[in-house]
């Protein structure tokens, strides 16, 4: 009985250990795998970090996207979270302007600033005014270069 026991327990940790590591592991790379899949030029994709952008260009383990118009960058395809749809898109624009609503209603932070010097405008005709050209003081004992520092015996 103690034998059948301890191999019904062995039995329900693998069980176990495959239901709640292997087989989640294995749907998520299925799910990237597809991501990889579905991801041809003119697709909109996110990065990882949150950034858009439409794919110009595909190659074995690169993509080229167009982040903003002109601006090209060369990501690996494994930085790609999804390809974004309509949809996605949609709930995107709805959640900025909600964001854009609760920023409006905020009173700016005001930080504080460093003022800045004025330059002389060009426009005046008065020379610009000079810094002080005095000397500073400089210690006037003149100092060896060739000596040693005193060394203790």
């Amino acid at each position: 009985m103690q034998q059948y026991s301890t191999f019904i327990f062995i039995a329900l940790l693998v069980v176990a250990f495959y239901f709640l590591i292997l087989r989640p592991q294995r749907k998520r790379q299925h799910a990237l795998q597809q991501t990889m899949n579905a991801i041809s030029p003119g697709s909109r994709v996110m990065l990882g970090s949150g950034l858009f952008g439409t794919v110009v260009a595909v190659g074995p383990r690169q993509v080229v996207l167009e982040i903003s118009p002109g601006a090209e960058v060369t990501v690996l395809k494994q930085a790609i979270s999804k390809v974004v749809t309509d949809e996605d898109e949609d709930r995107l624009d709805e959640l900025d302007e909600e964001e854009q609503e609760e920023t409006a209603t905020e009173p700016p932070i005001e930080l504080p600033s460093e003022r800045l010097k004025e330059e002389p405008t060009a426009t005046s005709s008065e020379p610009a005014a000079e810094p002080d050209s005095s000397p500073t003081p400089r210690d006037s004992s003149p100092t060896p270069r060739d000596s040693k520092p005193p060394t203790a015996d």
